[in-house]
This record gives C-alpha cells, structure tokens and sequence, in this order.
C-alpha cells in the first residue's frame, strides 16, 4: 500500500472471537457486505502504530464482522489488535447512496445563505452526540453580520436548507445562523449576557 495515498476507516476490531484468530468488528460503513471485497489492509493500533495485513476470511453476524487475518491462528495473536481500526485507501471507497453525503467530503464547502449570498466556509463537520453540526468559519466581509468566530450549525432541516455536491456548496437559513451566533445581532431582543458566553 502506498504511504503517500490518504486512508479512510472502515471499522473498528472489538474483541477476539473463537479459537482460530478471528475477532469482531464494528462496521463504519453503510454497506454490511463491505467485507466480502476486503483483501488488504491497514490497521492502525490505539498507540499510533500500523501494520498492513491481508484478510483471510470474514463473515457476518448480525450486524458485527468477524475477521480472519492471514498469519494470525489464534486468540493470543490478535488481541492486540483490540480496539484498532482497520483501514483502506481512500480509492477504495464506495460512493456514498443516493442523498447521502460521506461527512469529510463536505470540509471545505462553501457556506450560501437562502438569498444567494457566499458567507463563509465549513471548516469541518462534528459529529455530535444528538446531531452532526456544521463548523462554519464567516468570511471576514460578513463577520460583522454573523460572527467572527467559528459557529456550530446543527445538519436539520431549519438550519440547512440543501447541499449541492456539484457545486460544492451548502445553504443555509440565515436567521438560524444568526442566532447561534455568539454576537446579539437581535438589538436589545436578546439577553446580553448570553453573548460573551463561549
């Protein structure tokens, strides 16, 4: 595998399973039957260290993947394995279903607002407990309106009004995104001790 191409993760190992040196894996992707075309492999341990491997066998069971490494027959000589997370390229991946979105492909998008304004860009998305949010950098012309600091635009319907991967591109409400800034932009409406707060 090569070390300049980007990797991408597509589950995490659990705990071994068996005698034979299988272990459960947590999918991190849609696709279930993901691992029927898995051969080789990066992992990558929870000290930082990888390790490319070749996948022998694997299986589905319920929802959970139990992997066999090639070279790897027993219990003993996968259990540091625990916890890692196993990658490919990023080349590899498959397309995301239809009016879905993979959430890295979507950094670096440009922020619209419902008007046709170009107001800033999303640094990155978190994904949070509850909901994914959008973190939203404003472009220095429109900070006096929205903020100068970074924003975390909830992904709901109020909020983002559409994604256009095409023109790479997300819109947003901007009365939504003026309310969670930190700045009072509602005059004398809102409380001012909630601006300073963050």
């Amino acid at each position: 595998m090569s070390e300049s191409e980007a990797y991408i993760t597509v589950c995490q190992l659990m705990r071994t399973h068996g005698v034979k040196g299988y272990i459960k894996a947590m999918p991190l992707t849609h696709d279930l039957t993901r691992h029927e075309s898995l051969k080789a492999v990066r992992l990558k341990k929870t000290n930082g260290e990888e390790l490319d491997l070749e996948l022998e066998d694997s299986k589905l069971a319920n929802s959970i993947w139990l992997l066999k490494f090639k070279g790897y027959d027993t219990p003993e000589s996968v259990t540091h394995f625990v916890n890692a997370d196993l990658m490919i390229p990023e080349s590899e991946r498959l397309p995301a279903p239809e009016g879905e979105y993979y959430i890295d492909d979507l950094e670096g998008f440009r922020v619209h607002t419902q008007d046709g304004r170009d107001v800033g860009e999303v640094v990155r998305v978190e994904e949070l407990p509850s909901v994914d949010a959008f973190d939203i950098k404003f472009d220095p012309q429109f900070q006096e309106a929205f903020s100068k600091k970074r924003i975390l635009a909830p992904w709901i319907d109020d909020c983002v009004l559409e994604i256009n991967e095409d023109g790479g591109y997300i819109v947003c409400d901007a009365g939504y995104l003026r309310a969670l800034c930190p700045e009072d932009h509602s005059a004398e409406a809102g409380s001012p001790s909630d601006g300073d707060a963050q």
